[in-house]
């Protein structure tokens, strides 16, 4: 049996040899610090010009090049962290499991701030416009000065008694801060004064039980060309406007790891670890992939003419963003990947549940097919910068699914 449930535990996919038509350079890997041990924490890395800086659930603080990987510096807060890293005005922010939003700086890793907040700090957006956007757990958000940690205005919603473990990362951009909630709404605040501009329902719960009800809003969102893309667990995926929140088009599809857009496509994980590539205009389905099926598949990041998730056994897997079959796979390590891959350029950074991290390229392959493409007289396949521009002129419910993948 490669997948299902067995006695009402999920089965994960085994995985089946596929044809290797991508070649994946470990440029490097270094271990920095304890990682998420056995929490279930997506503590993401980020990412400077130069720089890489990551940290651990007991609040080290590491900076790499990221050009070879070597330290640049350490820094140990002694905190249990929970969210983070975020990055602006030459600061990184995180949060911690008592509630506190930390700010240190980029150059050193120097405390320059603490702000004590009500709960636990689930998330927290970039700085942007000189704020930061704290998400605590009992469902408030609060407006920080990123500067100073001053308090600049607080807003929030009643939490529902049962959610997932998460919370999707407030995105700011084009005077508004918008953020998910654990009761499926989408909700656009201003940055100057926490106000609400609107609020959209992307899933309504509904059923008998409180687990039947969980709607959260916990994936990451994706901010383009004023068209924010979010997906909610056991409701719809939508593309909403930003300007007033009107929903474009919407589908029904689960899904609580988040999802990546280019020019052209939505690829989404879906909650049983399907992967799918939909339409940006419509929503309609380009493709699905259904072979890792139950292995805790991170959201899927677009990287060149491909895409690339990791697993719970510490696998990548790298797909065409075309027809979705595989072109190639990696193992980073064995302890799993819970956080979603960041990529720059041509390379991959990926870190797993241990405090591994590695800068996987395809720098070498991408220009040997651009090569071919020039050899043969045929253009390469499309990219990001040459496919057609977004228009909204579509099927508010495009069609559920089209034939999947072998």
């Amino acid at each position: 049996m490669a997948c299902g449930t067995v006695n009402g535990t999920r089965v994960p996919a085994e995985l089946t040899p596929i044809e290797t038509t991508l070649t994946v350079h470990s440029e490097w890997s270094r271990s920095v610090g304890d990682g998420v041990d056995d929490w279930y924490l997506k503590l993401n890395p980020a990412l400077g010009d130069d720089t890489i800086y990551m940290t651990d659930w007991q609040g080290t603080v590491s900076a790499l090049k990221i050009a070879d990987g070597e330290p640049l510096w350490q820094k140990s807060l002694d905190v249990s962290v929970v969210s983070g890293l975020q990055r602006g005005d030459g600061s990184l922010f995180l949060g911690t499991e008592d509630g506190v939003t930390i700010a240190i700086s980029e150059h050193d890793g120097h405390e320059l701030w603490r702000r004590q907040l009500s709960s636990e700090v689930m998330a927290l957006s970039d700085a942007n416009l000189g704020v930061v956007v704290a998400r605590t757990a009992d469902s408030n958000l609060y407006g920080l000065d990123a500067g100073t940690g001053e308090l600049l205005w607080q807003a929030g919603r009643t939490t529902p008694v049962l959610n997932l473990r998460g919370a999707s990362k407030p995105v700011v951009g084009s005077g508004r801060i918008v953020v998910g909630f654990d009761d499926g709404k989408l909700v656009a605040l201003s940055p100057v004064r926490g106000n609400v501009l609107w609020t959209t329902t992307i899933a309504n719960p509904t059923g008998i039980s409180e687990l039947e009800r969980l709607v959260d809003i916990d994936g990451a969102l994706r901010l383009v060309d004023g068209i924010i893309y979010v997906a909610a667990y056991q409701g719809r995926i939508a593309a909403v406007t930003l300007s007033e929140g009107r929903i474009l088009w919407a589908r029904r599809l689960s899904s609580y790891m988040g999802l990546d857009v280019d020019a052209r496509r939505v690829y989404v994980t879906d909650a049983d670890g399907y992967i799918w590539a939909l339409d940006r205009h419509s929503g309609a389905t380009l493709w699905e992939q259904e072979k890792l099926k139950n292995r805790g598949v991170t959201a899927p990041v677009a990287i060149g003419d491909y895409i690339v998730v990791g697993d719970f056994e510490g696998y990548t897997h790298w797909l065409s963003k075309y027809d979705g079959h595989f072109v190639a796979r990696t193992r980073v390590d064995d302890t799993g990947i819970l956080t979603t891959p960041i990529v720059m350029g041509d390379t991959a950074y990926i870190l797993d549940r241990g405090g591994l991290l590695a800068a996987l390229n395809i720098a070498a392959q991408e220009k040997a097919l651009s090569s071919r493409h020039k050899r043969r007289g045929l253009l390469p396949l499309p990219r990001a910068i040459q496919e057609e521009p977004f228009s909204v002129d579509q099927p508010l419910f495009p069609d559920l699914k089209r034939p999947s993948l072998n």
